[in-house]
């Protein structure tokens, strides 16, 4: 059994139980087109490895374990999928079908990254995130600012990235700034909606709507 396999059937438990109710065989097996033996044998070994409750003719629903590791993995779905969408310009159908090939191999770390880059809305998956974001675990509270907001000579650490423009976003990642890298006010013109800041050893001029878009987490 592979880790994909096994994570497509959590995947597919967590979409039809997520009203409440449990899923029985012959209706999981309808919605993943295998027969209703291949699906016994599945859940036999997913409740062996405590990953779902499982009894005949009463149907199947997700452990808590079970419960986050769908959820991890539909998690990273998304994320990967918005940055083949929003990022290459993808057709969100080829998007989906590249996202559900990669969603079982990226790990967890990887697909937080990129969802900071894009500065992802949180949804019911988030709370599963091995260390959540700002925007799950108290967004904006402390001493995350935006970089408009910053004083001169304030430095701190880039937080994630936030716009519902994906070209701003495009924009920003080929300016070099992207989550974790360390970055430093420099200087700024309010008159004209000028920043100057430095990241990775380089100096970079953001305007208005850039500046507004990178949250940093501020260092005392």
């Amino acid at each position: 059994m592979t880790t994909g396999n096994r994570e497509d059937y959590l995947i597919a438990i967590l979409r039809l139980t997520e009203g409440g109710t449990a899923a029985k065989t012959t209706e999981l097996a309808s919605f993943m087109g295998v027969s209703p033996a291949s699906v016994s044998e599945m859940l036999k070994i997913l409740s062996k490895d405590g990953l779902v409750e499982y009894a005949k003719y009463r149907g199947v629903k997700l452990t808590e374990k079970g419960l986050t590791d769908a959820r991890l993995t539909r998690k990273r779905h998304h994320v990967v999928e918005k940055f083949f969408i929003d990022i290459l310009g993808l057709d969100p159908m080829a998007a989906h079908e590249e996202a559900h090939r990669i969603e079982h191999s990226i790990s967890d770390e990887a697909a937080q990254k990129i969802c900071d880059m894009l500065g992802n809305p949180p949804d019911c998956d988030c709370q599963c995130c091995i260390n959540p974001c700002k925007s799950v675990s108290g967004f904006g509270i402390a001493i995350t600012t935006l970089v408009r907001d910053m004083g001169e000579g304030n430095r701190g650490r880039i937080s994630c990235m936030k716009s519902e423009d994906s070209n701003v976003l495009k924009k920003i990642m080929a300016l070099g700034i992207v989550p974790g890298r360390e970055i430093v006010l420099e200087s700024k013109d309010e008159e004209n909606n000028a920043y100057l800041v430095q990241s990775n050893g380089a100096s970079i001029v953001l305007d208005e709507t850039l500046a507004s878009a990178v949250y940093v987490d501020l260092q005392n």
